[in-house]
This record gives C-alpha cells, structure tokens and sequence, in this order.
C-alpha cells in the first residue's frame, strides 16, 4: 500500500500499525504464520507489479516478524506493535508491505476504493515477486511520535482513508 505525504502529514517515528475491522462476518479474531512487515519509500504513488520495484532502492525495511493474533469487535481497531520503528521523513511517498504464510480466521477489514489510482499489490503467492494491482485499501493508522521541536514529542494518529 502507498501513501503520499499529503495523506500523512509532518515526519513521525511509527511505531505501530493499526487496522479498523469491520462490520462483516463473523470471526472476532485471527491468527496468523510468519507475518511480516516491511516500510519504506515508493519512487512513485503509481505502483508497478513487481513488488521489489516498488520500494526505492535500500529503503525496505523489516518492521515486524512474527505470528500474531488479532482480536477485535466490529468497527474496534486492533494494533500490531512494530519491533522495530520506522522513521517517515514527512515528504515521501510511503509504502508499505504485508506478508504472511498461512492463517486462521479473517477479521475483515474496513477498504476503500482509490479510483483511478491503484494503490495496493496483491499476491496470492506469500514468495511472489510480482502481484496484481487493485484500488482497493484497508483503513489503518499509523501510530507513533512526531518532533516537535527539540526534546518535546507528541503522539499522533495518522488516519489514511475515509
């Protein structure tokens, strides 16, 4: 998923990753194997198919591994903590992937349509190097600390999305 800086607003050190589930289906919870995610920095809100391409070079960074279960209720946000934070300078165009090899349940999660705009790449394939482009993208946040001025931070919510 890719985000511009006019969607995100002033640099923040993300620390976690939150999405807001829905108000479809019946499973409150999920968990899943070898989840991954990586943050960086996209030459380009359009995205191409290969998922390599999309991320400037050296700029993808593992943020999160492991095998996590989420649990929310209809219309909650569930977070996943990073285990690393990620620095987004404030300017970039952000992107954003997630990986994961197997899992039990689907929270559903809310989406939205990018009309025009392809903004998410998707793979049945968790070892795929290239995906399909769609205009649909989950709602999340991302959680953390922005500057201030020197010494004082402040938390903020970033939310991408209606």
């Amino acid at each position: 998923m890719v985000a511009t800086a006019d969607e995100i607003g002033d640099a923040i050190e993300i620390g976690s990753v939150s999405w807001r589930r829905g108000t479809t289906g019946p499973v409150s919870s999920a968990t899943y194997t070898n989840f991954r995610i990586y943050m960086g920095y996209a030459p380009s809100h359009m995205l191409g198919t290969s998922f390599a391409e999309n991320f400037v070079p050296l700029s993808r960074t593992l943020v999160y591994s492991g095998n996590p279960t989420v649990t929310a209720e209809e219309d909650d946000w569930f977070s996943i903590p990073l285990d690393s934070p990620f620095w987004y300078n404030g300017s970039d165009i952000f992107i954003m992937e997630i990986i994961w090899d197997s899992g039990t349940g689907n929270p559903s999660c809310y989406e939205f349509n990018t009309p025009m705009t392809p903004s998410s790449l998707k793979s049945p394939d968790p070892n795929g190097d290239m995906g399909f482009l769609s205009s649909m993208r989950c709602q999340f946040m991302l959680d953390g600390t922005q500057e201030l001025e020197s010494g004082t931070f402040a938390s903020i919510k970033v939310l991408l999305g209606n």
